[in-house]
């Protein structure tokens, strides 16, 4: 199951009933109780007010004054969730209007209708049409509780054939991953979409790893770049204003990143108007792809000169 769609229905559920336990949402969700606890932090942390009841017939609630209100939404409430709607409509191609047009009956005189998604990728509108609809069979492999076969592309251009049990769809850095348990590496792993070439649904039901769910590592490390002056508006698509620091004649860039990715390919779009400061690490990977780039431009210019 999908992350949102469990949220959703341990809220439901919380609505539902004074008290639940992990147990019963465990085996109801078919998770780990260590998927739950850290679902329901993310639901406490989201704003709802959640509670701990200790005790032989505890578990979790939600506080009673809002479970008093739970059926009343305010504009914006319902702004909210029109605005989660279309995106999902667009996105991801669901049929979501009807829903749509019900919630935007009920709301006042305020228009609603001035929120578009057009491109949620970095890709052409061709792979963006091609990968939705992978999202679309992939959704179903997770809902059905199914493995995938796939034909798997690498970076670096292998080509692997492997059968996964896929658990979650992320949209992140302008495309979208599936995170799968990979039974040729007996690991998790994140697959690019674009990257796979073919899928195939296989009726058998998925590996699950107990107390592992999502719980992928994130190691994050200082990074100091140096950029070129006339960089500033590109800078703002990437960088938070905190994060920029304008001098006379060049500008500079704090932030944290997670260690796990390759930052490279981000760096290499801005060609020689950046220079990494530190850490040591992501300024040697970067001067190894420049020395790549610069030995395969000299020879290609050397074999041009050959009679």
């Amino acid at each position: 199951m999908i992350k949102i769609e469990r949220l959703l229905s341990i809220l439901v559920a919380l609505l539902n009933k004074e008290v639940v336990s992990a147990d019963e949402l465990a085996k109801k969700l078919e998770v780990s109780k260590r998927t739950i606890y850290r679902d329901i932090e993310s639901l406490g942390l989201s704003g709802l007010p959640v509670i701990t009841i200790h005790g032989r017939n505890g578990g979790v609630g939600l506080m009673p004054s809002y479970k008093m209100d739970k059926y009343l939404f305010s504009d914006e409430e319902k702004l909210k969730i029109i605005e989660s709607l279309r995106m999902q409509h667009n996105i991801l191609q669901e049929d979501n209007q009807v829903l749509i047009e019900k919630l935007e009956n009920l709301k006042g005189d305020e228009s609603f209708s001035n929120l578009s998604f057009y491109s949620p990728t970095i890709h052409r509108t061709e792979i963006e049409q091609e990968t939705k609809e992978k999202l679309a069979t992939l959704r179903g492999a997770i809902s059905q509780k199914k493995k995938l076969e796939i034909k798997y592309i690498s970076l670096n251009g292998d080509i692997t054939s492997r059968v996964i049990s896929p658990s979650n769809i992320v949209l992140t850095n302008g495309s979208w991953y599936l995170e799968a348990y990979c039974e040729k590496r007996k690991d998790r792993r994140m697959f690019k979409l674009t990257r796979i070439r073919e899928h195939l649904l296989i009726d058998e039901k998925p590996i699950q790893i107990e107390g592992k769910e999502n719980d992928l590592t994130t190691s994050y490390e200082q990074a100091e770049l140096i950029f070129h002056r006339n960089q500033l508006g590109k800078l703002y698509d990437f960088f938070l204003e905190e994060e920029i620091e304008i001098q006379n004649n060049y500008i500079k860039v704090n932030f944290k990143y997670d260690s796990n990715r390759n930052l490279t390919p981000f760096l290499l779009m801005f060609g020689s108007t950046v220079d990494v400061i530190n850490p040591q690490t992501l300024k040697q990977e970067y001067y190894n792809e420049l020395n790549k780039i610069h030995k395969k431009i000299n020879d290609d210019n050397q074999l041009s000169y050959i009679p």
